[in-house]
């Protein structure tokens, strides 16, 4: 048996779900072979280059026409219409990849792919290959539904409402196994062996701070007034690959004072371990960052989220109690009492429990497989 993953750029997340996809699939059945596609980049540079630095600029220049944009997309109207029938017609650009790879599934994990697969659905293009399509954020959005697809995954249970009353999907193909997510997420090791291994203090209140996202000017503020709240406080502070905020997260740690209680960190590929051993973490609302916390049964504060998918996911966590919002000016004094409230900080970590789906890349892999021609003892996913 043969899988296609298409993933995108626009945004972390997409890849690390097509890349959590592939390691379930390899550790639970070496006989099926998988493959990870960068769709968008497949179709050509120049679409490539304008879907994701599009992106990256309205979000982060204009934030609220991004949002607008998101609404009103959202709507069966003439902008919908566009957008959809805009990239249906780059499918048939797709249409030599997949013949390459000649899968017997496909699992889209971007809107834009599945409408270019819906129409060589529809045109008969892709014979008996199944088709799944993965909506990677809490909030369902219509360019995510298109005909012909023969499975919707969804993060959670009460996004299925939306999709069958407002987009007329069938009920039978909803499938909310929620967002694959890497197995060390939900497998924490010994925390006093993580934090020796680290240089930290297992005894100790610890924060993480994912900052790569952020910019240099806010999370710099963010931090210095964070680590001047609470000279017991531990930190630990991870830049991504942002150099820039790298080196000036430097020179503030080391002005703070806090350096001894600080770990700042650029890149790294063991984030889970940082997780698993923090009580909360500060952090962007994106799809694949919630489903990995919530994994780590790790309570969230949201600090700065964009109009449109991230402002949805934030409702989510709010209206379930696993997260709080802050506000950039207040938010390190919102963390602070947070902290001094043991019950409120437990309560939020068993609401993450209660909303992890551990298993979700694996029960994706059983659905890719059932809906292949190739069930499993172990049952359907629910």
């Amino acid at each position: 048996m043969k899988i296609l993953i298409f993933s995108a750029s626009t945004g972390g997340g997409h890849k690390r779900a097509a890349a959590a996809l592939e390691d379930a699939i390899k550790r639970l059945d070496p006989n099926v072979e998988v493959t990870v596609v960068d769709g968008l980049r497949a179709i050509g540079k120049v679409y490539d280059k304008t879907a994701v630095q599009g992106y990256y600029f309205l979000v982060k220049n204009a934030p609220k026409v991004y949002g607008e944009m998101y609404k009103i997309t959202d709507r069966e109207n003439v902008a919908y219409k566009v957008v959809m029938k805009f990239n249906a017609s780059m499918s048939s650009k797709l249409l030599e990849e997949i013949e390459l790879h000649n899968p017997d599934v496909i699992i889209m994990c971007h809107p834009f792919i599945t409408a270019m697969i819906s129409r060589l659905k529809k045109h008969g293009e892709l014979g008996n290959v199944k088709v799944i399509a993965l909506i990677t954020d809490y909030d369902a959005h219509r360019t995510y539904v298109a005909p012909n697809i023969d499975a919707y995954v969804l993060a959670e249970p009460q996004m299925a409402p939306k999709l069958i009353e407002e987009y007329g999907v069938d009920e039978s193909i909803i499938y909310p196994l929620g967002i694959p997510t890497f197995e060390k997420f939900s497998t924490p090791g010994a925390k006093e062996e993580i934090c020796r291994r680290e240089g930290l203090n297992p005894d100790k209140t610890t924060v993480l701070l994912m900052a790569g996202s952020f910019g240099v000017t806010g999370v710099l503020s963010f931090y210095e007034k964070l680590a001047s709240i609470d000279s017991e406080l531990q930190l630990i502070v991870i830049t991504g690959k942002n150099e820039k905020l790298y080196e000036k997260l430097q020179e503030s740690v080391e002005e703070s004072g806090a350096a001894d209680r600080t770990k700042l960190l650029f890149f790294v590929d063991n984030v889970e371990d940082y997780m698993h051993i923090s009580d909360l973490i500060v952090t962007k609302p994106g799809g694949l960052t919630i489903s990995e916390s919530l994994a780590c049964h790790l309570p969230m504060a949201i600090y700065n989220a964009y109009p449109g998918q991230e402002q949805y996911n934030v409702n989510f966590l709010l209206k379930q109690k696993a997260a709080i919002l802050v506000d950039k000016k207040t938010g390190a004094e919102e963390i602070s009492k947070l902290l001094r409230s043991p019950e409120r900080l437990r309560e939020m970590r068993e609401n993450c429990e209660r909303l992890a789906r551990p298993k979700a890349a694996e029960d994706m892999v059983r659905l890719a497989k059932k809906l292949g021609g190739v069930p499993e003892p172990e049952g359907d996913p629910e």
